[in-house]
């Protein structure tokens, strides 16, 4: 059993918040998909694709965003406490039956959600699904167990790149609060988030109306049933705006390189043509090398920057897509002595506000290939599904979703690229002696 935090979120695609049903994208996979919701306003998926190994995940609206100034950190704590002590079986139990069944479950965050995801052979599954429902709804947080978690904490915040540290400053400083707020536990609440604070978090987001359940390679009648085992209060909880603001961040830690994030407003997740055109301007600024090996980026950052620096350097386009709103950018990584002329570059791209029919043509292209390859794998294809089914709650399928992209204009993309360009985010982290403040770039 682990916890994890899912670190591709931070540079997530449209595909990862969604828009990416189930279907035969190859001659191996042949997924037949019923959604349906429950009384309750629990939302069931399942997938059956005649798989020898099975997934089913409880997905909560329950990430960093609906955390307040009195409990941050509190679902980074959460996620971390997956496997400990619930009201019916030992933290020995749970771990113990899990291994013994040769089935793994983990634990997964990010902004929105936190997702508990149960994988095995299908036998193993279904004998597991008690330990699942216990670790994702009967928890109690034991302070002892809860105060064991430190070092686990302050690893987690030790070993973070500062790529990833960028882009959760770049979520600081657009948002402020709710999305702005860090998958991470600041270092001043470790060891102060009581098992009051942790029960009153789970109590508030952890309901019917803020879930849903997803299984893929399971009978669809025996995730219906399972979802209906469940112990949830049928409430819809608090939903919290976090309007795009803006701003700039800076944290200079020395060393020899500089890691920017650039962004403004993207799209949410809800308005699909928006979404969609967001996910197309992000394979069309580049998303690094399409080809195995290859160092060759035809992306628009790419070319716009590879002449600012002689020194190697590397860039890949971002856009998150939440359920109110959304950030499109670019995230930058380069010796701090040409940091300043690349980000330049970028700014000057950004707002630019132009993109030709070519450059959309070929994101569209990258678009639906990444989508799809994507569902080849079965865990991508629980945690998409996942994503879709408690953030919208619908979804599209893959013939629709195709024409979908298709249908996205070189205008649609346009006026992402000038929406985002009218107000950008900027956050820095490393040797940012050369790295130009917000206002030197206006």
């Amino acid at each position: 059993m682990a916890s994890t935090i899912a670190k591709r979120t931070l540079l997530r695609t449209i595909g990862v918040r969604g828009y990416a049903q189930l279907s035969p994208v190859s001659g191996t996979t042949n997924y037949d998909l019923k959604i349906n919701t429950l009384p309750n306003k629990l939302v069931v998926v399942a997938a059956e694709n005649e798989s020898a190994i099975s997934r089913i995940s409880i997905v909560f609206r329950a990430g960093a965003r609906n955390e307040t100034a009195d409990n941050l950190g509190a679902s980074h704590v959460v996620r971390v406490a997956a496997g400990l002590t619930t009201k019916n079986q030992s933290q020995f139990a749970i771990t113990r039956n899990i291994q013994q069944l040769g089935a793994s479950l983990t634990a997964t965050s990010d902004r929105e959600t936190i997702s508990y995801t149960l994988e095995g052979t299908r036998e193993a599954v279904e004998k597991a699904l008690p330990f699942l429902s216990e670790v994702a709804t009967q928890q109690i947080f034991r302070p002892w167990e809860v105060a064991e978690l430190a070092d686990r904490l302050k690893l987690e915040l030790a070993v973070r790149p500062l790529q990833l540290r960028a882009v959760d400053l770049l979520h600081k400083a657009a948002f402020h609060t709710g999305l702005g707020n860090s998958l991470f536990v600041p270092k001043f609440q470790i060891g102060k988030i009581s098992t009051e604070t942790l029960q009153h978090y789970v109590a508030s987001n952890f309901t019917s109306g803020r879930a849903a359940v997803v299984g893929v390679g399971v009978e669809p009648n025996k995730v219906t049933a399972f979802a209906q085992s469940l112990s949830l209060d049928d409430s819809d909880g608090k939903n919290t705006a976090s309007p795009y603001k803006g701003g700039e961040i800076r944290s200079d830690k020395g060393g020899d390189f500089a890691f920017v994030a650039i962004a403004g407003e993207g799209a949410s997740i809800k308005n699909t043509k928006e979404a969609l055109a967001a996910a197309v301007l992000q394979r069309a600024l580049g998303v690094g090398p399409q080809v195995k090996w290859s160092s060759n980026d035809n992306g628009l950052i790419s070319k716009a920057i590879v002449g600012s620096s002689s020194e190697p350097f590397a860039s890949s386009a971002i856009n998150a897509n939440y359920s109110d709103t959304g950030l499109v950018g670019v995230l930058l990584a380069a010796p701090a002595r040409s940091a300043g002329k690349l980000v330049e570059s970028a700014v000057k791209l950004l707002q630019s506000g132009n993109i030709s029919d070519v450059d959309v043509t070929r994101g569209k292209n990258q678009l639906k290939s990444s989508l799809l390859l994507e569902l080849e794998s079965g865990s991508k294809a629980v945690q998409l599904l996942g994503t879709q089914a408690v953030l919208t709650r619908s979804g599209l399928s893959p013939s629709d979703l195709s024409a979908a992209v298709d249908s996205v204009t070189t205008s649609d993309v346009r006026n992402i690229l000038q929406k985002v360009g009218k107000k950008l985010t900027i956050a820095s982290v490393g040797n940012l002696a050369n790295v130009p403040y917000a206002d030197d770039l206006k």
